[in-house]
């Protein structure tokens, strides 16, 4: 009794382990397509989440997540060996002896046994593909530094050596870099040099750094008419003849240089200008008055901006 009893414990331990082992073989067809099914389900929802990091990478400021990147990187290994370990299911199902059972029962125990395996590995793999996001905004890119400003190119006036014009330049250009002037007006009786201030001053724009993007030199006295006027600055900001020739009116042309200068800084060097100029003229041609602008005047002529004698 005493050796008998152990081996009926045995007994329903070998049962249980000889039924799961037949059962890899016996429903080695049905876990087939179980193990398909998965696939499917997995592969469907591996293209929804690859349209989703398109559709997020599509601005150039998002890439797809590590954790996405991993999780479809795995999808693919899963799915290759799914492909196979079918192929492999399949020819067993497929050589079969006196009709039911696979001619080699080991391999069949194996492949279903593998099945079962994969086909839980492919189910978590889908439970694990819930993604609330599926990219995630670029790191800002710290700004080049800004390279040294070039003195812009300005053509210079051929000067003789003058004597007596360095403190007045010294002082215009204290005034030029002064935040807080925005016309600077030069007035005196014809022949007093204003013309040659204004040049040298002009001629330092060449040499010097400095923050402005267009200067502009007009001579009025030879600028009287308004579209004269607003050729010169249209040439000097390089505004096509095509766009130029849409500009049907002065208030057209006036828009449109008032559109570009708006967004630059500029200084406008106006030299001989005449009594009847007003500072009001200015924006009626399109100049913002939020930039630097120099008046040389052939007679006083007091207006509210600074004025060097």
């Amino acid at each position: 009794m005493d050796i008998v009893s152990p081996i009926l414990n045995i007994i329903p331990g070998l049962w249980d382990f000889s039924v799961r082992h037949v059962a890899h073989v016996k429903h080695l067809r049905k876990r087939l397509e179980e193990l398909r099914t998965a696939m499917d389900e997995l592969s469907d929802h591996r293209d929804d989440v690859r349209e989703r990091v398109k559709m997020g990478v599509r601005s150039q400021q998002e890439m797809v997540t590590k954790r996405v990147k991993r999780w479809l990187s795995k999808v693919e290994t899963i799915e290759q060996q799914v492909i196979a370990l079918i192929h492999e299911g399949n020819l067993q199902v497929e050589r079969k002896c006196l009709g039911c059972c696979p001619r080699n029962l080991q391999t069949a125990y194996k492949i279903g046994k593998e099945v079962l395996k994969k086909t839980a590995e492919v189910k978590e793999l889908l439970n694990n593909g819930d993604f609330a996001t599926v990219t995630k905004r670029l790191p800002t890119r710290p700004s080049p530094p800004t390279p040294p400003r070039r003195p812009q190119l300005v053509a210079q006036f051929p000067m003789e050596n003058t004597v007596g014009l360095d403190s007045k330049v010294k002082d215009v250009w204290e005034k030029i870099e002064d935040g807080n002037v925005g016309i600077i007006g030069l007035y005196g009786i014809g022949g007093v040099g204003k013309t040659t201030l204004l040049k040298k001053i002009n001629n330092e724009f060449s040499i010097r750094n400095h923050e402005f993007d267009s200067v502009i030199w007009i001579t009025q006295s030879k600028a009287t008419k308004v579209e004269e006027f607003q050729d010169i600055v249209r040439r000097k900001l390089e505004i096509s003849d095509d766009i130029w020739q849409k500009c049907s009116t002065e208030n057209d042309r006036a828009c449109e240089i008032f559109r570009l200068l708006s967004g630059t800084r500029f200084v406008l060097l106006l030299d001989d200008v005449q009594k009847s100029f007003f500072k009001s003229q200015l924006t009626s041609l399109g100049i913002p008055l939020t930039d630097i602008v120099l008046i040389g005047i052939i007679t006083i002529l007091v207006l509210n901006f600074y004025i060097f004698p």
